[in-house]
């Protein structure tokens, strides 16, 4: 669930993901005999690149962050093959390279591969985009100056605007202000630094307003959140 979009993939689904968009995820479907599990391969642009020169394919006009198909048969076996490898390091090393190569050649020859040629768009959107989202998420703690992330996308504040949210679905201050939450709840479940503290590392200067959107964002403020670890208290010293 990204703002009011609904991302619905099952069993037997592709997921193509270009960027990553703070959303939140919820497993329908799982039990003891029936496990949820997922097959994730970090995608290499400059691989995606070189196969389509050679394949001689156009690129997309369209820039969407995230696509759901059907999975092409073809791919099953060269993930097999892929999967199979984790038992043995020495083949991994040399034979990984040539089957995530042919996974991708795969999707690419089917008729879901505009997927993937979408990604090289003719002036680069979704690059500058990406770049975008990854400065954003290393600033996290700075305030979000569209103006200038405009300026380091070489687009208008308008084009800009109107690239980021046909490829994340939201605004760039919206995607801000999400990534921030994400990580503050991140840092919730993994730490014991007080909520304050967990405000202002995230960029927060007011932990009321803070708390304001974390309700908005996960329905329930940060402190009752299940996954808050309380910071541990201190033994009384005689």
């Amino acid at each position: 669930m990204l703002d009011d979009r609904v991302i619905d993939y099952g069993s037997g689904d592709l997921v193509i993901a270009y960027m990553d968009l703070p959303a939140l995820t919820h497993v329908t479907e799982a039990d003891e005999t029936k496990p949820y599990m997922a097959v994730e391969l970090p995608l290499d642009l400059a691989m995606l690149v070189d196969l389509a020169t050679d394949m001689q394919l156009l690129p997309g006009t369209e820039a969407q962050a995230i696509s759901v198909r059907p999975l092409p048969e073809a791919v099953l076996d060269p993930t097999l093959r892929l999967l199979q490898l984790l038992d043995a390091p020495m083949d991994a090393k040399i034979l990984s390279g040539g089957l995530k190569r042919e996974i991708v050649y795969r999707v690419l020859t089917s008729s879901h591969g505009d997927s993937l040629v979408q990604l090289i768009t003719v002036d680069g959107v979704l690059q500058r985009i990406s770049g975008s989202t990854e400065w954003m998420r290393h600033h996290i703690d700075r305030p979000v100056d569209v103006g200038t992330l405009a300026n380091r996308a070489g687009m208008s504040v308008t084009s800009f605007h109107r690239h980021f949210k046909a490829a994340t679905g939201t605004t760039p201050v919206e995607y801000h202000k999400r990534i921030r939450l994400h990580e503050a709840r991140r840092l919730l479940a993994g730490e014991t630094e007080t909520i304050s503290r967990i405000a202002m590392a995230v960029g927060y200067a007011s932990p009321s307003q803070f708390s304001r959107d974390y309700k908005r964002a996960f329905g329930t403020p940060p402190a009752a959140d299940p996954l808050r670890q309380r910071p541990p208290r201190e033994k009384a010293t005689s």
